[in-house]
């Protein structure tokens, strides 16, 4: 299993504990059946399709797979800030998002952590700096797995 495969079984047990955990989830995953998103960054494709109550995600190769009903890319960082701000274009054109856009709003809207701030809430700079932690932390671990298989020559212990 190389470092892509790697990463789509990763991505496939967080999505599949979201759904379990999640009606909101759960309820996207049967609006979205039948459709995909594909997600490039680091040189990689992600493609997840959706099934009533599940989504598979596969390692993908941009030049022979199918299009995807919506395709977003971005460093590790700039995906998990889209993740959180939406699909509108951001500051630093670091991210894009392309095809069906209600599709990946969709499909953030559902998946993405919901704060409840509470009366008191949190200030807006707050919020930001813990995304930007949250984005960084992503990175990191996407980083340090891609470093782990490259030593090891893709070989599980």
């Amino acid at each position: 299993m190389n470092t892509t495969e790697y990463l789509a079984e990763i991505g496939r047990l967080a999505l599949s504990t979201a759904i379990a955990a999640s009606p909101r989830a759960r309820q996207c995953s049967q609006r979205l059946a039948g459709r995909s998103i594909a997600i490039d960054t680091l040189d990689m494709r992600f493609v997840l399709n959706f099934e009533p109550g599940a989504v598979v995600v596969s390692a993908g190769d941009p030049d022979a797979d199918p299009q995807a009903d919506v395709t977003v890319r971005g460093s590790p960082a700039a995906l998990a800030e889209a993740l959180a701000r939406g699909s509108a274009p951001d500051a630093t054109g670091s991210t894009a998002v392309f095809g069906d856009i209600a599709v990946f709003d969709d499909f953030r809207d559902s998946f993405r952590p919901h704060l409840d701030l509470g009366r008191a809430g949190f200030l807006a700079e707050d919020l930001g700096d813990a995304l930007r932690l949250g984005a960084k932390a992503a990175e990191s671990a996407i980083e340090g797995l891609m470093n782990a298989v490259q030593r090891g020559g893709g070989r599980r212990p």
